[in-house]
C-alpha cells in the first residue's frame, strides 16, 4: 500500500504503454502559482497613470494650470495669477519644505470653490479636454471627427501608429504669458502625460468621461463644516485630524480643501497648525501637498478696495489709466493694492482667532504664519458675468449635442448675452450673487425658448404623421422619431420688444 500526505491526491498511475512516469501536482497550488505569475506580469507591464494614482502630473503641469484656470475662471485675474504662480513654483520644487497653503477670500458665488476644482483637474491631468475638437465661439465642433480616425484633429487615443496619442498634438488654446488667447486648454502637453479624455471609448464603446472630483483624482479631498458647538469641538477636532492624516498617508500629493476655515474651533485649528507647519504626521509625509483654505471673511474689505481701484467701471482701472489687460475679464488689482489687500486679509484672520482667546498669542501668530498667501477673489462685474453666462451657453450646446437633442446651437451676439446679463441682480457695478444666478437665468430663458420650439416641432411632426397615415389608409400613426430638434440647427434671438428669448430652426 502506498502512503500519501494528507491533503494531496493519490498519485495517478501512468498508462501501461507510456514508458514515462508522470507526477500530477495538486490543482489548487498550481492555480495559485499561475495567478501569482499573471498578476506579477500585469504589475510589471501596467502602470496607473499619474492623477488617477493620486500623484501630480508634473510634466506640463504649470501650463495646464494657467490655461485651465484662465479659460474657465472668469473675472478673477488677480487670484488666478497669484495662485498659479505659487502652485507652479511648489510643484516644480524637487523638495519643498512644507505643503503649499493658500487662503481664498471673497463673497459667495465668485469662484473660490470652482478654483480648487479646476486646480485639481489640471494638476491631476483630468481636465477632460483631450477629445474635444476645435470649436467655434458657440461650442459647436468646427469639424466633427470620430475617435480612432487618422484625421489630425482626432481625439487622443486614435490608432494612427503613435503610442503617445499620435501626431495629433492639437492645441485648442494658445497660451501666452499665462493667458488664454484662443479657446480651451491645450489638449496635449507632450512626454508621457497623455490627456485623459471625455467621450466614448472607441475600442469598447464604454463611456469614458473623466470624473474629477471622483475616480480620476482620488487625492482631491474637500472638507465641509468645521464650525461645531463647543461640546463637540474636541471630538470633531480629533475626527478631522484622523480623516486628513489618513488621506495624506494614502496620497502624499493631495489637494486638501477646508471650507470656512476661519470658523474653526480651537482644537481643530491647533491640529491644522501642526499639519501645515511640519508637513508630516506619524507615517504620513505630505510636503508636496496643496492645502486650500476657503473663507468668506474679508469680502467687505475686498469690495471696498475694488471700488477704490475703479474696477468694474467698464473694465477701466484707474491705476493703469486705461483698458485693463487680459483676455478673460481684464480686471486685476495693481501690485501695491494687491499687497495691501493681502496684508489686510492676514490681519483680519489673525484678529478673528486672537479674539477667541483659546491659545497663546504666539500660537495664533504661528497658525496664521503657516499660510503662504492670502488670495482675494473680486466681486464680478457685468463683463465678468457676461463671460460666465456665455461659458454656460457653450456648455449647454455641448450637452444638447452630446445627448443628440440638436445638431448645433448658436445665438445672436452680443444681444442674447446682454439680455441674460440684464436678468442678473447687480448692486452698482457688481453682481450681488456673483455667478450663482447664471444657471437659473439660463433655465428661465434659454431652456424655455428651446422647449417651446421643440413643442412646436413635435406638434407639427405629429400632424404630418397623421396626415400621411390618412393618406395611406393606415389605422395607426408612427410617432417614434426621437427628439423633435434632432439633427436641426437652432438659433437663439431676443424677441421683438426685448422681453424674452425665442428659438428658431435655421438649417
Amino acid at each position: 500500500a502506498s502512503a500519501r500526505l494528507p491533503g494531496f491526491p493519490a498519485r495517478t498511475p501512468a498508462p501501461a504503454n507510456s514508458g514515462n512516469i508522470r507526477m500530477v501536482l495538486p490543482a489548487a497550488p498550481v492555480a495559485a502559482a499561475v495567478t501569482a505569475v499573471v498578476y506579477a506580469a500585469l504589475l510589471a507591464t501596467t502602470r496607473i497613470p499619474c492623477g488617477a494614482d493620486g500623484t501630480f502630473c508634473r510634466e506640463g503641469a504649470c501650463e495646464r494650470v494657467r490655461a485651465h484656470l484662465a479659460a474657465n475662471l472668469h473675472g478673477q485675474d488677480t487670484a488666478v495669477n497669484l495662485l498659479a504662480d505659487a502652485v507652479c513654483d511648489h510643484v516644480a520644487s524637487p523638495r519643498p519644505n512644507k505643503p503649499l497653503v493658500a487662503s481664498l477670500h471673497g463673497s459667495p458665488g465668485i469662484g473660490k470653490s470652482y478654483f480648487h476644482q479646476l486646480l485639481a483637474q489640471a494638476l491631476y491631468n483630468a481636465t477632460g479636454d483631450g477629445s474635444r475638437p476645435a470649436e467655434d465661439e458657440f461650442g459647436n465642433p468646427i469639424e466633427p471627427v470620430a475617435p480612432g480616425s487618422d484625421h489630425p484633429n482626432a481625439p487622443w487615443g486614435s490608432t494612427n501608429g503613435n503610442s503617445n496619442g499620435g501626431g495629433n498634438n492639437v492645441v485648442d488654446a494658445m497660451v501666452d504669458k499665462g493667458r488664454v488667447i484662443k479657446r480651451h486648454l491645450p489638449t496635449f502637453m507632450g512626454g508621457d502625460v497623455a490627456p485623459r479624455w471625455n467621450g466614448v471609448n472607441a475600442n469598447n464603446g464604454v463611456n469614458a468621461r473623466v470624473q474629477c472630483p471622483g475616480r480620476d483624482c482620488p487625492a482631491y479631498k474637500v472638507i465641509f463644516g468645521t464650525d461645531y458647538v463647543t461640546a463637540e469641538q474636541e471630538a470633531q477636532g480629533r475626527a478631522l485630524r484622523d480623516a486628513i492624516v489618513s488621506h495624506l498617508a494614502t496620497f502624499p500629493e493631495s489637494i486638501i480643501v477646508i471650507e470656512e476655515y476661519d470658523k474653526m474651533g480651537c482644537p481643530a485649528r491647533g491640529m491644522l497648525k501642526q499639519l501645515l507647519d511640519k508637513g508630516a504626521n506619524g507615517n504620513a509625509t505630505f510636503h508636496r501637498s496643496v492645502f486650500v483654505l476657503e473663507a468668506n471673511l474679508g469680502f467687505v474689505e475686498i469690495n471696498r478696495r475694488v471700488r477704490r481701484a475703479g474696477l468694474g467701471n467698464n473694465g477701466q482701472n484707474r491705476e493703469t489709466g486705461g483698458e485693463a489687460s487680459g483676455e478673460s475679464s481684464g480686471e486685476e488689482l495693481g501690485v501695491d493694492e494687491l499687497t495691501a489687500t493681502q496684508r489686510v486679509l492676514r490681519d483680519t484672520v489673525f484678529k478673528r482667532w486672537k479674539d477667541e482667546r483659546c491659545e497663546e498669542w504666539s500660537d495664533t501668530h504661528k497658525a496664521v504664519g503657516s499660510v503662504d498667501l492670502f488670495a482675494p477673489f473680486l466681486p464680478l462685474t457685468r463683463r465678468s458675468v457676461a463671460d460666465v453666462i456665455e461659458a454656460h451657453l457653450r456648455e449647454r450646446t455641448r450637452v444638447k449635442r452630446r445627448s443628440d437633442e440638436l445638431s448645433s446651437l448658436t445665438w445672436t451676439r452680443p444681444d442674447v448675452v446682454d439680455f441674460l446679463v440684464s436678468q442678473v441682480e447687480f448692486e452698482k457695478d457688481h453682481a450681488i450673487e456673483g455667478g450663482k444666478e447664471a444657471g437659473g437665468v439660463l433655465s428661465r430663458w434659454v431652456t424655455r425658448a428651446l422647449r417651446r420650439l421643440a413643442q412646436a416641432e413635435d406638434t407639427a411632426r405629429k400632424k404630418e404623421s397623421q396626415r400621411r397615415a390618412v393618406q395611406e389608409g393606415r389605422l395607426w400613426v408612427d410617432d417614434r422619431s426621437g427628439p423633435p430638434l434632432r439633427g436641426r440647427s437652432v438659433r437663439l434671438e431676443v424677441a421683438k420688444g426685448g422681453r424674452e428669448l425665442v428659438a428658431s430652426i435655421v438649417d
